[in-house]
This record gives C-alpha cells, structure tokens and sequence, in this order.
C-alpha cells in the first residue's frame, strides 16, 4: 500500500475511534458530573447523548453537502470543531453551557461520520471494502477501549479532565489536511441526474433500505442502554469507581474490536442479513441475563458479548448501504445512517426512562432484551432466502 493511502487510512481510522469516544469518555464519571453539577440522573445522561440528538439533525444536511462538493473541507473542518467543543468541558462549570458544548460536538461529529463512511466506500470494492469496514470498527472499538480507562483515571482525579481528551481531534485534522482528497470511484458516465431519481425512489425501490436503517437505530439504543445504565446497575454491587466502571466498556469495546476484526472473514461466509439476525439474536439473550444478573462477572461476560454483537452489525449496515443505493446518493444514505444512529443514542434513556423510574434499573434490561427479540421475529423470516456471496441481502 502506498505510504499516502496508509496516512489516510489512518486518519480515517483515528477520525473512526471519536464516534465512540464521544460518549464513552464520560460515561464512567457519569455519577461524578452528575454530583458536581448538582443534578438528578435523567440529566447527568443527557450530557452523553445530546451530541447525538444534534448529530441526527445535521447529518442530512451534510450528506447532501458531501456529495455535491465532496468530504474533505466537512471532514476537516468537523475535526477542529469536535477538538474545540469538547475540549471545552475542562472550563465549564454550569449544565447548560456543557449541554451547549455537547451539541456543537454532535454537529461536528455529523460531518465526520458520514465523511468516513462515503470515502471508504467510494475508495474500495468488494472484499476489500468489507475489510477496511471491519478495520473501521475495530477502530472505534480500539477507541472503546483507550478512552474510557483514560477517562475514568482523569476522572478519579476531576470530573473536568477527561474533556481534555477530545483536543486528540485537532492534531487528527491537520493531519487529514494532508491525508483526504476528495474521492470519486464511480463512473460519471453512469450517473444519474438527481432529477430523474430521488431519495422517495431509491427507498421505494430497494426497501431493505429501511431495515437497515432500523437496525442502526436500534444497535445504537441498544448501546447506550449499556454506556448510561450500566454504571447504574453496578452501584447495586457497589461499584462506584469509575476506572472500574471503564472496565465494563473495555470490555464490550474489546469484543466488538475482535469481532470486526474478522468481519471480512464472516461476510465471505454469511449474507448482510445472516450476520444482522445473529447479532439481534445476541441482543435478546445478553440483555435478559444482565436483567436477571446476581454477579458482577455475570454482567461483564454479557458486556463482552453486546460487544460482539456490535461489532457484527455496525459494519454490516455501513457496507450494505453502499451497495443497495446509487453511488452519486452514499452521502445522504449515509448521513441518514448517522440520523438513525445517533437518534437511537439520544433517544435511548428517554425510552427507557420509564422502565427505569417504574420498575428501577433491573428492567431497563430487561426492556432491551424485549426490543430484541421484536427485531428478531421481524428479520427471522429473511434467513430462508438462498444466501449469494456477494449479494446485498
């Protein structure tokens, strides 16, 4: 590989551990932030995922930018901007300044999400798109299980240092000053006017479309019922460290590394569809075990395996996308990915809230694991169509 394609694979790559590192940073002083602010729980989780809501918002709108002037001013300019935002957490004192300060990071992070996913599937085909899309979330996992460590140790010692941790981004964006251009792989003599095709028309026409962008919305929810109530549950068992706390994302960050690691392998063997149904599979049995959990190593095993089963749906649905709708539509496609995505993480402990307030912490779980099983039945009958290498479904 040339020395230039390996410096942007890495930058996409580092760009690919913020998306995890947004929320899972804070995550283990969840109850720190939540003590020095003075606040109640249900608004010690928003500060996790109000980027999301504003990440949802934004994306289209960057989708559409991306691919009529292409990836690399949004995607540079997202890098600072992320790095400023939330590095500003180390000076803030008030919750509405760091809710402030959270959404800009949400905006950021819109650009560089979809950025990522557009210029790795217009740079690479076929099996090896499937590979850098397993590298890709072997990244962001790598990202789960650096940060939040890093982030509970600072932690330990103020609530404010871990923002700290997202001035990363502004050395990662003059490097990808370098690195990005803006790249093209599609035939322009194949393309298709946007006035002969539309959003409404593609969807129309490939309806798995809509499947995956369930799938996203709900392995997104799923995963910050892990992030926010997770440290909830262990003060039952009387966990309070927040290094300790950490521990528990390594280790669902640590399975989904592993996992897509060898997503390349996996997809040469089973459908988009195969891998997704096994992975809502996982959903179902992982989360009622951790409802039902009497010990803290019960709960780590079923940690690691949520792990496993994002790293098994997140690729899927970043490359899948790209080969169900045109080449000249991968930024709003994607961008819509990033919609669904984040709003799953904004919406998660709303959702859940009143499972929580009504029932206590035990049934969040339990809800989820219920959730699962509703996107099991609904993709189980797919599992009986004749599975094709490399066909989209």
């Amino acid at each position: 590989m040339p020395e230039k394609n390996r410096l942007t694979l890495f930058v996409l790559l580092s760009a690919a551990t913020l998306t995890v590192m947004t929320g899972a940073i804070i995550s283990p002083v969840q109850n720190l932030i939540r003590d020095g602010l003075g606040i109640d729980a249900a608004y010690a989780g928003l500060i996790i995922t109000t980027h999301g809501l504003f990440m949802a918002i934004f994306s289209p709108f960057m989708g559409s930018l991306i691919d009529r002037k292409g990836v690399r001013v949004p995607f540079i300019a997202g890098l600072y901007l992320f790095g400023i935002a939330g590095g500003s957490g180390l000076l803030i004192n008030s919750y509405w300044p760091l809710i402030t300060s959270r959404a800009v990071m949400g905006i950021a992070l819109s650009g560089i999400f979809t950025c990522i996913n557009v210029i790795i599937l217009n740079t690479y085909e076929g099996e090896r798109r499937d590979k850098v899309m397993g590298w890709r979330g072997s990244a962001q996992s790598l990202g789960g299980i650096i940060w939040p460590p890093l982030g509970g140790l600072l932690g330990d010692m103020s609530w404010h240092l871990p923002f700290s941790i997202y001035l990363f981004a502004i050395p990662l964006g003059i490097t990808a000053y370098t690195a990005i251009k803006n790249p093209v792989t599609y035939d322009r003599k194949n393309f298709q006017p946007e006035e002969d095709i539309s959003i409404f028309t593609i969807t129309k026409n490939s309806p798995v479309i809509l499947i995956i962008f369930g799938l996203v919305f709900f392995s997104s929810f799923q995963l910050y019922a892990i992030v926010i109530h997770i440290p909830q549950l262990l003060e039952l068992f009387g966990v309070t460290s927040s290094l300790k706390i950490s521990s528990y994302i390594v280790s669902m960050a640590t399975a989904a590394g592993l996992m897509s690691l060898i997503y390349g392998k996996i997809r040469v063997r089973l459908s988009y569809h195969a891998i997704s149904t096994v992975g809502v599979l996982m959903w179902v049995i992982v989360f009622y075990i951790i409802s039902i959990a009497r010990s803290q190593l019960t709960i780590m095993i079923s940690v690691f395996f949520l792990g496993a089963s994002q790293g098994m749906i997140m690729p899927t649905v970043m490359a899948w996308i790209g080969e169900v709708v045109p080449a000249s539509f991968r930024g709003r496609f994607s961008s819509y990915l990033g919609t669904f995505g984040f709003m799953g993480q904004f919406l998660s402990p709303i959702l859940l809230a009143p499972a929580l307030i009504h029932f206590g912490i035990r049934n969040v779980f339990t809800a989820s694991s219920i959730v699962g099983l509703v996107w099991f039945i609904i993709l189980l009958p797919g599992l009986g169509k004749k599975n094709k290498n490399r066909h989209p479904f």
